[in-house]
């Protein structure tokens, strides 16, 4: 990873920006939208609700209290991603 420290900031090469935030992103667990996850999967979200009832898909989690606003561990995402046929939701 090339950087260049700048007054205590670590600037990160423009080119390897994106690598960067996908591996802290997978790193850290964060979530992903249900709209983020149509794109990455191509499964609009009908269809992501319909193999989520049939266990085949990763499950929503709550992000407020009232559960209004949900997404997906990107991790989980990812497990999908790699391996769809297979794929078994954690509990």
């Amino acid at each position: 990873m090339k950087t260049i420290e700048n007054n205590s900031v670590i600037l990160v090469d423009p080119d390897q920006e994106k690598e960067i935030i996908v591996k802290l992103l997978l790193e850290i667990n964060a979530f992903a939208s249900i709209k983020t996850a149509e794109i990455l999967t191509t499964l609009n979200k009908t269809t992501q609700y319909r193999e989520r009832r049939a266990g085949r898909f990763p499950k929503l989690y709550s992000l407020t209290h009232h559960g209004r606003r949900k997404a997906y561990r990107i991790q989980e995402l990812r497990d999908w991603i790699e391996n769809p046929d297979n794929y078994q939701p954690t509990s």
